[in-house]
């Protein structure tokens, strides 16, 4: 074949993103307080948006629900399909908010900034929602990995990134991991410190003489040292709690149902409903057509919101009440009747991609008789048995390991290895390193330290 410039025609296909899709996709991951803010600042941008004041409780429709029966083989029967999207005057999303901006806001606006790879800013945008209130990561990497369904390595890069940001120490998984990366940004982890912050269990025992034996360096020079290690920041996220309480409005209510199973239902009332004035637009496209232009486009902007808000109940109320019913034991038993349930499950069910379901569960709280829970939370990993018998779902192994370790003897502490040994015996297929990752993540100390606040 010749060389040379030619003209060639081509066919292919591509997906793109409409703006339409793109607002149907942000408003599906939005909390109910997110999008009461963006409601307002599209109603003072549109001119035929407007705000529905709630009517009185008598006169109120019926909640939009669905049953979930207590048995995940029976099928889930809609009570009503009635959509009510209204706000209550009662109570403000944003009272409770501080104008100081948070821990999580600061990070988020951090790896905007400073990460350039799209998949790693995603999953540390995730990790930062998993921080608790001293700015450590407590959930396990494999368990985040298999939430997201992402490689365990792809979390712990995007780990890296989060742990670059400030403060510094935030997202340390442990003490010692705080410790050793503000040690290491301040250019002072020396041997000695890396020795100080592997034996902290030592060195809350006051346990100088064996220090220096560890560390082999004189008692003067390990006062310098434990000096400089106490002035250190424990907890990263100090500068950033306030007294306010953040009050989590739930999305869905589950209660027991009179005909049997689960009844769960959209919370309507903290839902902000907005309507198109469609006889303001008849009126308005009379006049001139560039008037008629604008107007023609913010009616269709105006109906795409209200189809998408409406859309969005919808989706949440599906995925909620699929959740209750692979997960009904838990509403009968508690932690014990959890079930391993990931997110491609849900997804496959209701015929819709697991990025939806992420979405959708991300932010998203459920309430129930045992308390108010974010329906990630019933996204958990399974552990397979060695009797045959069905996997058996990561929270309630770590219940079964805490309990172990409350009914312990003083003169009889468990060893990793020992709970492992005693999980086998129940069934349980688990590893000494599995326990140990379970019983760091849940602030359990080790068997050492354990047996040393005994003597």
């Amino acid at each position: 074949m010749a060389l040379g410039p030619r003209i060639e025609i081509s066919q292919t296909q591509r997906l793109s993103m409409t703006p339409q899709l793109r607002q149907a996709i942000s408003l599906l991951q939005m909390t109910n307080a997110e999008l009461a803010d963006h409601i307002n600042e599209e109603i003072e941008k549109n001119p035929l948006l407007e705000p529905v004041e709630p009517e009185p409780l008598d006169d109120s429709p019926a909640p939009l629900s669905e049953a979930a029966p207590r048995s995940s083989t029976e099928p889930v029967s809609s009570i009503s399909s009635t959509v009510s999207l209204e706000n209550s005057d009662s109570f403000d999303p944003f009272e409770n908010i501080e104008d100081k901006k948070s821990l999580h806001d600061f990070l988020r606006d951090q790896i905007h900034i400073s990460e350039r790879s799209p998949a790693r800013a995603a999953i540390a945008l995730v990790l930062i929602d998993e921080l608790d209130e001293h700015g450590w990561l407590t959930a396990p990497m494999f368990e985040i990995a298999d939430r997201l369904g992402v490689p365990q390595a792809a979390v712990e890069g995007a780990l890296e990134a989060l742990q670059a940001c400030d403060p510094v120490g935030v997202a340390a998984r442990n003490l010692q991991e705080c410790l050793e990366i503000q040690l290491k940004d301040a250019g002072v982890f020396t041997p000695l410190m890396q020795v100080l912050t592997a034996n902290l269990d030592v060195l809350g025992d006051n346990n100088l003489p064996k220090l220096e034996a560890f560390a082999d360096v004189s008692r003067d020079t390990l006062n310098d040292a434990i000096t400089v290690l106490r002035q250190l920041n424990p907890r990263p996220a100090a500068n950033f709690n306030n007294d306010i309480v953040q009050i989590a409005v739930t999305d869905v209510t589950v209660t027991s149902s009179a005909v049997g199973g689960w009844s769960v239902e959209l919370n309507t009332d903290a839902l902000p409903n907005v309507l198109v004035n469609e006889k303001y637009y008849s009126e308005i496209t009379k006049n001139g057509s560039e008037v008629s232009e604008f107007v023609a486009e913010c009616h269709a902007n105006a109906r795409f919101l209200v189809k998408a808000m409406d859309q969005r109940a919808k989706t949440i109320l599906r995925v909620a009440t699929v959740i209750v019913r692979h997960q009904n034991r838990f509403f009968d038993e508690g932690i014990n009747g959890l079930r391993p349930l990931t997110l491609s499950t849900i997804a496959k069910e209701l015929g819709i991609h697991e990025s939806t379901v992420s979405r959708v569960t991300n932010g998203k709280y459920l309430y129930c008789q045992r308390g108010t829970f974010e329906l990630r939370f019933f996204f958990v990993q399974g552990i397979d048995r060695n009797d045959g018998g069905n996997a058996i779902a990561a929270p309630v192994v770590r219940e079964k390991i805490r309990k172990l370790v409350a009914d312990e003897l003083p003169d009889k502490v468990l060893s990793d290895e020992k709970i492992a040994k005693t999980l086998q015996e129940d069934g349980v297929d688990v590893a000494r390193r599995t326990v140990a990752k379970y019983r760091e993540a849940m602030g359990i100390p080790s068997s050492s330290r354990r047996r040393r606040k005994h003597i």
